[in-house]
Order: C-alpha cells, then structure tokens, then sequence
C-alpha cells in the first residue's frame, strides 16, 4: 500500500458556515464608520435558498433571512462582486448568537502582493503559502509528476515524503485537525475524512474518486485556514476560507464556481 493511503485517518453571496477571520487593524480597510455605512445601504441578502440550505443555516444557530454579506476591494467596500475566480479571494463568516445574525465578509485584491500583505498582517500565512506551493510546483514539474498526476497514475511514496517534509517547513510539524468532504452542497450521502493532521495537504483529490467531485466540506477542527486550487499540485488559487471547526463550507451561490472542481487543497 502506499504511503498516501497509508497515513490516511483521514463562501449576492454564498453559504459556508464559517466563524470568523483572524483580522486586525490592516492598513486595506476602510474606516468603521465608512465601513458601516455603507454596509447598511448595500443590498447583500442572499438569494433564495432551498429548504436543505436553510435547514443547515439553521443547524448552525443562523437565520438565513438575517445573513448581511459585505464586498471589499483592496479594503474598499464595493458592490457586490458577481465573480471571485481570479481576484485572489478571502472570505470568512462572523455570527451573532443573540439574533441570529451573521455577516459574511468577502474580500478581493487587485494583485497579488496587496493579498500576500493582508496575509501578512493577519497571520494567515498567505506568503508561506506561495512559497510552498512554488516549491511542491517545481519539484513535480522536474520530476515529471504533472504528467503522471494527469494521466491518473499513482505518484511515488518519495513525493509524499517530499510533500509532508516542506509542509512541515512552512507550517510547523502539525495541521490543526480533520476535514469531511462530501459529493454534493449538503453535506449528506457519500463522504470520507480524507484529509487530517496526519495528511494536511492534498496535491490533488485521488482518495476514491473525489477529484472535482466535491460540493461541501465539514471541519473537525478548533481554527482552520483552507486555500482551494482547481489544479493538481496547488496550482489555479479559487479561494482562501478561514474558520472555526464543526463548520460546513458549501460551494453555493458566489462560491458555486468552486463546485465539483477542487484538485487540490492546504490547510493550515
């Protein structure tokens, strides 16, 4: 058995039930008071849900009803923004117990270094990330692991090795915990841990056939931070999601785009 099998235990608007970003003071956002304001003039309900989507709201101690979703732009608010896919997207959810309520934050970036440097100033790691993502990139392209990986072929246990050993050199020695994929936006019928501490990385999704058949994810984790490519070996970013564990993310609405296309994943 290999070496992958082995270790194995294993975001207008969009649903993902995420609780909150590690955001500070970063020098992209906009005042509160501006921030605020606009927030309250901006039509940001969510489209109308099926009963399933709302029932997993609900089953998260939120009122779909009550869902406000506010867009950012290099920290500026804007309008909503119809398409995310390469606009370096960040979003994360932050709910109020008391209400109901929740605010779903969605943020984009006119390059890549205003991304890296909202990375930077949160603790999200976003220029780790880049850098490991080169180096795994690399070390396929040399050694002919790309081809390998496109024609369906298992890759050799030294690439894992290769994985798990920069991932513990960008990250540290452990993932914060367990991910359940699922075959469609609810998180029901097919499913299996496929990624945990022990395998925190993901070149692409060769577990059972899960390669761009994935519609939502669980967390079993306390804090997570997820960075999703279309492309084996970290390559096409489709978003970065951060939040806390026993949450659904589910690729609906704004985040449809990202629906039966993962290849690849980090968490962190």
């Amino acid at each position: 058995m290999k070496l992958r099998n082995m270790t194995i235990l294993g975001l207008s608007a969009c649903l993902f039930i995420l609780s909150g970003c590690r955001d500070n003071n970063e020098q992209f956002e906009e005042p509160l008071a501006e921030k605020t304001a606009t927030a309250l003039n901006k039509n940001s309900d969510l489209p109308p849900a099926p009963p399933e989507i709302r029932e997993e709201f609900a089953q998260d101690g939120i009122n779909i009803d009550k869902v406000r979703v506010e867009y950012f732009s290099d920290g500026q608010p804007v309008d909503m923004i119809a398409d995310l896919e390469g606009k370096f997207p960040v979003a994360s959810l932050v709910k109020n117990p008391a209400d109901q309520s929740a605010v779903i934050t969605v943020r984009t970036f006119s390059s890549e270094e205003r991304y890296l440097v909202y990375g930077d100033q949160n603790g999200l790691k976003f220029r780790e990330t880049k850098a490991f993502n080169e180096t795994i990139q690399k070390y396929a392209e040399v050694n002919g692991l790309v081809q390998m990986a496109e024609a369906g072929e298992q890759l050799p246990d030294s690439y894992y090795a290769f994985e798990n050993q920069q991932y513990q050199a960008f990250f540290g020695a452990f993932s914060p915990g367990w991910l359940r994929v699922y075959d469609d936006i609810i998180p029901y019928g097919s499913n299996k841990y496929v990624m945990s501490p022990f395998v925190p990385t993901l070149g692409f999704w060769f577990f059972d056939n899960w390669n761009n058949k994935i519609g939502c994810y669980k967390r079993q984790h306390l804090y997570m931070v997820e960075h999703l490519y279309d492309k084996k070996f970290f390559r096409k970013h489709l978003v970065s999601l951060a939040g806390w564990g026993g949450s659904t993310v589910m690729f609906w609405g704004i985040l449809g785009y990202c629906n039966n296309r993962l290849e690849s994943m980090i968490l962190f």
